[in-house]
């Protein structure tokens, strides 16, 4: 079993990075792990980039440990699509800042871990999103805040329709989904059925774990 600790050349400071990488193996137990940097654009998608290496090569119980998200990917599609193919190939991803260790088990993760986790990625996501849109309207010399009159939230949840389609494919309730992508519940149910999307799944059960 081999241990990786990733570190996209973009990181602000991946020497303190690194420190934390290392911290987090030792705390759960993983040896002689080697270090993969990543120069490659975070745009381009992870797949072609030596991340989608890194990851196509890594056998059954390897981990891959990364600060955070964001050095994977510049998505939260893209990083779905990360756990979807370490959990079919029974890779184990580790995320420094959130001190957790997601380990995959016969193609199976912890529901319950997995949501957790996704909660804490989104949200990363959106604070570092608001944070560039702020300071590039700064830049611009534009007001902030959002336009009187404005703020659909059912239109809201067209631009989400990527990453909705496969918390619903991970098995996530709606209700959970509500709470990732920032609405009430309600319109989240009733923007499903106006796409039509509930009639192509089965729903999970609200009390899984």
């Amino acid at each position: 079993m081999s241990c990786t600790l990733y570190i996209h050349i973009d990181s602000i400071d991946p020497t303190d990075e690194l420190l934390a990488l290392e911290r987090f193996a030792k705390t759960h137990g993983l040896q002689n792990p080697t270090v993969a940097e990543d120069n490659d654009n975070i745009k381009t998608h992870w797949t072609e980039r030596q991340l989608g290496e890194i990851l196509r090569s890594a056998r059954k119980g390897d981990t891959v440990i990364v600060y955070e998200a964001s050095q994977f990917a510049c998505s939260t599609s893209q990083i779905l699509e990360i756990l979807n193919h370490a959990t079919k190939n029974n890779i184990h991803l580790g995320f420094a800042k959130y001190d957790s260790l997601l380990q995959s088990q016969s193609s199976s993760v912890d529901t319950q871990q997995l949501l957790n986790l996704i909660a804490k990625i989104e949200s990363d996501f959106i604070s570092k999103r608001t944070t560039q849109a702020l300071a590039r309207r700064r830049a611009a010399g534009l007001p902030l805040g959002r336009p009187k009159g404005r703020g659909n939230k059912s239109l809201k949840l067209d631009k989400h329709r990527p990453d909705i389609e496969r918390y619903l494919g991970l098995g996530i309730s709606k209700a959970s989904i509500a709470k990732l992508v920032d609405c009430h519940p309600q319109t989240l149910y009733d923007w499903l059925d106006r796409n039509n999307i509930l009639s192509t799944r089965e729903e999970p059960s609200e009390t899984e774990s």
